[in-house]
């Protein structure tokens, strides 16, 4: 049965969907003996040098990574800058009287040692763990969690719970689908 196609071999009726592949289909089964042509392999990528990037060889990247880092240099030196002086006003405004705005950490730090997020999952099923003091199923934790005012939409709260606590670092595994507070 042939393929559907609208390019047809007049020599055997086969049917393909490029011309390109039916000239394939020609030159490599229908073409005499002597004048048949093997199919191509596949070319090897051939990995070209640093002159392609525009940069110079590896010489000019070298130059612009040395670029790059001189500017990094410079712009952390600014941000220490900047530091320095937004203490010095909060230090003022406390003085004065007035509250400083609550300020961000510095980007890239994290929020390592911090917590979690106040009304996302992880801060519910830690507070759930602190009260509770004991082990807890994933499933129960889910429910006390919903209990202290978590809102969810999740059909598949428990396993989102489960995946959660298995994630969180000051709680500890038990058993299986049990966990308690580090």
């Amino acid at each position: 049965m042939a393929k559907k196609g609208k390019f047809k071999c007049s020599a055997c009726g086969r049917s393909f969907g490029m011309a390109a592949h039916l000239g394939r289909h020609r030159s490599t089964v229908h073409a005499p003996k002597g004048k048949r042509v093997a199919p191509a392999a596949k070319a090897k990528r051939v990995k070209r040098p640093f002159k392609t990037l525009g940069l110079g060889g590896a010489a000019g990247l070298a130059a612009v990574v040395g670029d790059i880092q001189r500017y990094r240099d410079e712009v952390a030196a600014q941000r220490a800058a900047l530091d320095s002086q937004m203490a010095g006003l909060d230090q003022a405004l406390t003085v004065l009287g007035a509250a400083a705005p609550a300020r961000k950490a510095p980007p890239g730090k994290g929020r390592r040692g911090a917590g979690y997020r106040p009304g996302s999952l992880k801060a519910h099923i830690q507070q759930v763990l602190q009260t509770h003091g004991g082990v807890m199923a994933a499933k129960a934790v889910t429910a006390a969690a919903c209990k202290a005012g978590y809102k969810s939409k999740n059909k598949a709260l428990v396993k989102s719970v489960g995946v959660a606590l298995r994630e969180m670092r000051d709680v500890a595994k038990v058993g299986r689908g049990v966990f308690r507070a580090k």
